[in-house]
C-alpha cells in the first residue's frame, strides 16, 4: 500500500487557503440551485444506501467513512440491515418505487456523491449515495 498522502493534502489545501467542511471535503454532498450539471430531467436514480435503526449508529458509520476508516460499500455490505441489494445498491428506481423521504433527501445529493447527513424514513436511517440519474422511457 502507498503512502496515505490527505494528511499532506490537507496541509497543502490549508496553505493555499482553501476551506473544506468538517469531514475534509469540500460542501456537503448536497447540489446547491446554481450548481453546474445540476439536471431536473431524469425520471430513475441509482441509489445505494446503508440503512440502520439507530441514528446513533447511522452517525457513527458515517464517520468512519468520513475518517477513511471504511469506504461506502465497506460499510454498506458489513452494516447494513437491507440484505435486498448488494452492498447496499438498490439499482435504477422511479420515485413512485422508493419512500418519499429517501426520494426528497437523494435529490439533493449531487451524482457520484453521498449525503453527509442520514435520513429518517419509515424503515429506519440511511445513508445515501446516488450514482447516477437518467431517463428511462415505457416501453
Amino acid at each position: 500500500m502507498g503512502k496515505d498522502r490527505r494528511k499532506d493534502k490537507a496541509e497543502e489545501d490549508e496553505a493555499l487557503g482553501k476551506k473544506s467542511d468538517k469531514f475534509g471535503k469540500k460542501g456537503d454532498g448536497t447540489q446547491k440551485a446554481g450548481d453546474k450539471g445540476v439536471d431536473k430531467s431524469f425520471s430513475h436514480q441509482e441509489c445505494r444506501h446503508i440503512l440502520v435503526q439507530k441514528q446513533s449508529e447511522s452517525l457513527r458509520i458515517r464517520d468512519e467513512i468520513h475518517e477513511g476508516k471504511i469506504t461506502f460499500n465497506e460499510a454498506a455490505y458489513k452494516y447494513s440491515e437491507d440484505k435486498a441489494g448488494a452492498y447496499g445498491l438498490l439499482g435504477w428506481k422511479a420515485q413512485h418505487e422508493l419512500d418519499q423521504d429517501f426520494w426528497a433527501a437523494a435529490l439533493t445529493c449531487k451524482e457520484g456523491d453521498w449525503l453527509r447527513e442520514p435520513v429518517k424514513t419509515q424503515w429506519g436511517w440511511h445513508i445515501i449515495m446516488v450514482q447516477g440519474r437518467k431517463t428511462i422511457k415505457k416501453k
